[in-house]
């Protein structure tokens, strides 16, 4: 109930939390504090700074008079007092070092207004101890100036990703991970675990919820990650809110897609950080070629997050989403119609504490609730006739505890637990009659038609523990997470799961390192396959990783990455695929709809990713990446639909004064093709399908270009941003489905192609203000 008022009422929420939060405030004095305090209070505010245990003792006071602002303006007030100055030493480092107090890190006297500042959010250490010197696993990291550069991400950030090593995408902004499922993929923001934050969810998820105005940083872990990340088999993407050091921007904006509405900002008087950004769909002429149909698809939707540090050693967040979309297309000619909408809604709360110089911690309570339904019929003679209704509704309630405690200089141990509860409403209505011979070319019965209701509900806890130690030049992690769920009704499950990262710098500039570990998967409520009526849930899945590296950074500038990886699959949950390929509306009345059913499954590959930054203005970038993945299945290795043995990303960005121009080019091998030929009717024989084998063939090469140009405008009151965003700017034809469909109940069959040609064209105006 709590949700359901939530999302009729969040934004009211938010202002009204405002408000009150000013109201404390202003009841509160200013106190005399440490340097230390104010030090501890950029861990809780997402600034990494490192600093001496001598240079700012225990002991060391600021002054009386501390301007009044965020932590960062304290911070540099008090240190300026004490003969101190923070100095900048990487893109995520600032060191406190004696000195002057100009120039400020900040920026805080910086030039007219601009786009936020780049700041990435890591956690602030002393020399004694080591929180995060350096972060478990190897994930692949993009900046928000990374993502701001990348053409086909000026309205989803997550498209921006796709560009990591070792990820396959086709139309859909849902990435594939090192040959995993979609549903193997952990996706969390401002440490909130999210359930598939796209839009049109039924209609392949063109794009997510995250422009990238919402993120600062993304992490990406392709395998081996760290035991914090739990409940997910495949991958983790991991997402940083956007915030600035000081001051704030509001910004309103226009394109092709939607309009926009964004602010981002730390309040001058209280110790408040905010964001917003809420977009809702224009014109439809975008949405319709991503979708590849006609139709009228419509959107919004909105992110939210405020936080309030309370003292300098604790801050608590609150935090919302909401999503919303619908759309409904209708074949020409008449051959049916499909018809879906999503609504999400979503909010957590959360306590950053760190009570001790060597202890750090965080509590937070998640709610969310997603409603998606779909239907429609289809009317192909000779082929298939039937129609679709379906509901799912999901419910969850989370609660998570981490701790991070430094035990010694270079040895830390990270510990937690996390609990959920998760309701569902599953209703899937099919009836569905194929014609004789499809159904025998596809071994399916004549009568396809099946009703499921089931609410399913359970219960699941997790604990973990790692150890994190360095030496000079070694580095080890070492975690062991244990997993255990209640089917409440249906059995209980149980998965304990090790896993070890180990890093070795040989030198200053070579790098090499290593990860083997378990992950285990369980089937959440809200996946329970409804076409096959299925009641009992599965086990568990189980997979196993096994990485090797090695990294270069050269003094010119240019830095690369080669990896090797394995990852097996002992127990892996029966999916639906359709044999054609993954361009339907209507996948579920797909006469090609088939269940695989595996025994096990491999993923392997090599990947390679390299970039160069060749002075201020120009840098660029490349991967490649070699790779097979299959399953087991009836005694033999059949590929997985998204199979690309071969791909590679290579781009470049060029910027100065306010332009910039960036460009991407995209290849693949293709994807599986399952074979498929028309037989003409001969005499009394009527005209039939011959299907090969699943996934015998390929389709030819995919290849894209996309391109990216921005430009600003200085204003009397701000900046006017004015950008164009294109994909597949060539207009090339990327087969990668058959469609089937009837000519005058005759069988015939047709090529689709994905990503057509696509330009979005936007404004954007600022205005934004330093301290």
């Amino acid at each position: 109930m709590f949700v359901l008022e939530l999302r009729k009422h969040s934004a009211w929420l938010g202002i009204w939390l405002l408000a009150v939060y000013a109201a404390v405030a202003a009841a509160q004095p200013p106190a005399r504090v440490l340097v230390v305090d104010l030090l501890r209070a950029l861990s809780a505010a997402g600034v990494n700074v490192l600093y001496s245990s001598e240079l700012v003792p225990a002991t060391l006071e600021a002054p009386d008079a501390l301007p009044h602002g965020d932590p960062m303006s304290r911070a540099l007030a008090a240190l300026a007092a004490n003969g101190l100055v923070l100095h900048r030493t990487g893109e995520a480092t600032y060191l406190v070092t004696h000195g002057q107090s100009t120039p400020q890190p900040s920026a805080a006297k910086g030039p007219a207004p601009a786009p936020r500042p780049v700041l990435d959010e890591v956690s602030v250490f002393a020399s004694r101890y080591e929180f995060t010197a350096g972060k478990d696993g190897e994930p692949v990291e993009f900046s928000d100036r990374q993502i701001d550069e990348m053409p086909g991400a000026r309205a989803d950030s997550v498209r921006a990703l796709h560009t990591a090593p070792g990820l396959a995408s086709n139309l859909s902004a849902r990435p594939y991970v090192r040959g995993a499922m979609l549903d193997d993929v952990l996706f969390k923001y401002d440490g909130i675990a999210l359930t598939e934050p796209f839009h049109f969810r039924n209609f392949q998820s063109v794009m997510s919820i995250f422009n990238p105005f919402t993120v600062d940083r993304a992490d990406v872990y392709t395998g081996g990650f760290p035991v914090k990340y739990g409940t997910r088999s495949g991958g983790v993407i991991d997402l940083t809110p956007a915030s600035v050091p000081s001051g704030s921007n509001y910004s309103i904006g226009a394109s092709l897609l939607s309009y926009d509405l964004e602010t981002v900002g730390r309040s001058d008087t209280l110790p408040l950080e905010w964001l917003f950004v809420a977009r809702a769909s224009s014109a439809d002429r975008v949405l319709r070629r991503l979708l590849s149909e006609p139709g009228e698809p419509t959107f919004y939707d909105m992110v939210g997050r405020l936080r309030w540090t309370v003292d300098p050693a604790s801050a608590v967040t609150l935090g919302w989403l909401l999503l919303d979309d619908k759309v409904e297309f209708t074949s020409e000619p008449e051959e049916g119609h499909a018809a879906g909408r999503s609504h999400d809604a979503a909010a957590w709360l959360r306590w950053d504490w760190t009570p001790a110089d060597t202890l750090q911690g965080n509590w937070s309570l998640a709610f969310a609730d997603t409603e998606r339904d779909n239907n429609g019929a289809v009317l192909w003679p000779g082929i298939a006739t039937g129609s679709l209704a379906a509901e799912r509704s999901f419910s969850t309630i989370a609660v998570r505890n981490d701790w991070t405690y430094a035990v010694a200089s270079g040895l830390r141990w990270d510990f937690g637990g996390e609990f959920t509860h998760e309701t569902a409403e599953l209703m899937f209505h099919r009836q569905e009659i194929l014609a004789n011979a499809i159904a025998l070319a596809f071994g399916r019965p004549v009568d396809a038609s099946i009703t499921s209701d089931q609410s399913p509900h359970s219960s699941a806890f997790g604990l973990y523990s790692a150890v994190h130690r360095r030496w000079q030049d070694f580095e080890a992690e070492i975690g062991l997470r244990f997993d255990f769920q209640d089917y409440q009704g249906f059995g209980e499950r149980r998965q304990l799961t090790p896993r070890i990262n180990l890093h070795y710098d040989f030198s200053d500039r070579w790098r090499v390192y290593a990860s083997w570990g378990q992950f285990t998967q369980t089937q959440r409520v809200d996946e329970y396959r409804a076409e096959a009526n299925q009641v009992v849930p599965d086990p568990a899945s189980r997979a196993t990783h096994v990485i090797a590296g090695v990294t270069h950074e050269s003094e010119g500038g240019a830095n690369w990455r080669l990896e090797a990886y394995r990852n097996h699959w002992s127990v892996i949950s029966p999916y639906y695929d359709n044999s054609f390929g993954q361009l339907s509306l209507l996948p579920q009345l797909g006469p090609d709809r088939v269940l695989v059913v595996p025994a096990d499954a491999d993923a392997a590959g090599l990947e390679l990713s390299a970039q160069r930054s060749f002075g201020p203005s120009l840098s660029a970038w490349g991967t490649y990446s070699l790779s097979h993945v299959t399953d087991d299945s009836s005694g033999r290795e059949w590929l997985r639909s998204w199979d690309q043995p071969h791909s590679a990303n290579l781009g470049i960005a060029w910027s100065r004064a306010r332009t910039s121009v960036s460009a991407l080019l995209g290849w693949h091998s293709g994807w599986p093709k399952t074979p498929v030929t028309v037989v003409p009717a001969s005499g009394a024989t009527p005209a039939y399908l011959l299907v090969g084998p699943r996934n015998s063939s390929r389709w030819r090469d995919y290849f894209s270009t996309d391109l990216r140009l921005s430009t600003s405008v200085p204003l009397s009151f701000g900046e006017l941003s004015l950008w164009l965003d294109g994909t597949n700017l060539t207009g090339r034809a990327n087969p990668c489905c058959i469609e089937l469909y009837s000519m005058s109940t005759v069988p015939a069959v047709d090529n689709h192609v994905w990503l057509p040609r696509v330009v979005n064209v936007g404004f954007t105006v600022t205005v934004g203000r330093s301290n």
